[in-house]
């Protein structure tokens, strides 16, 4: 059996991880609207805007299709979608403004005849690997950008969002809470340093509810004190 199929249907895996999203939400008292930047995820996966609200809405995400000349045609036109998707929005600073780069810019930088790289925004060719991989160096992008599916690209958005940086803005959130005037979480790629934060929310939490029984009940105490 293809392990594949042991795989959570990319629309489960979304919608699971949109629950983690508004737990984090809930404990830091704002909503799932205010975390999730549409601009920003759309930047960050290549997909429109107006489809990352439908996907986090609930809409299905288009998969790939399995028979294989279906699932060539797919690629190809996934690949033309998120390569014009880049031009678009990584733009060149000139003196006149933000502009997109030309062919013969992204040819000279990635050593892709400039004909290709017009086929390949054009859809009329597709990409081996590694002009994939120079493309996506060139736009300085994340190694598949140009290739992941909507789905596979918006999990990926939100596994970094629930596993790296909700953890840190909830500790950061209890830190300050606890009195904390100044907290740098550093960015880090250990997965180890996350888990510890997640684990050491529960316990940061209990922390703060001691403390507030605390200073409530010595502000009982005080008033009991006053003739």
């Amino acid at each position: 059996m293809n392990p594949a199929d042991h795989q959570p249907a990319p629309g489960h895996e979304i919608a699971r991880l949109l629950d983690d999203v508004d737990a984090y939400a809930a404990r830091l008292g704002t909503s799932r609207a205010r975390l999730l930047d549409v601009g920003l995820i759309s930047h960050a996966t290549g997909i429109e805007p107006e489809r990352v609200r439908g996907l986090l809405a609930g809409e299905p995400p288009e998969e790939e299709p399995r028979e294989k000349n279906a699932r060539e045609l797919f690629r190809k036109a996934l690949f033309k979608e998120r390569l014009r998707f880049l031009q678009r929005t990584r733009l060149k600073e000139t003196f006149a403004g933000r502009e997109p780069y030309g062919l013969r810019e992204i040819s000279r930088a990635t050593g892709i005849s400039a004909q290709h790289v017009s086929n390949l925004l054009n859809g009329e060719r597709g990409a081996n690997h590694d002009h994939a991989a120079r493309l996506e160096v060139f736009f300085r992008v994340p190694e598949g950008f140009c290739s992941r599916t909507e789905g596979a690209a918006l999990i990926a958005y939100l596994r970094r969002m629930v596993n790296e940086d909700l953890p840190k803005l909830a500790t950061r959130a209890v830190l300050q809470e606890l009195g904390a005037r100044s907290v740098a979480l550093r960015s880090t790629a250990d997965g180890a340093q996350i888990d510890t934060l997640r684990d050491l929310l529960p316990a940061l939490d209990e922390l703060v509810k001691v403390i507030q029984g605390k200073q409530s009940g010595g502000a009982q105490e005080g008033g009991r004190e006053r003739p």
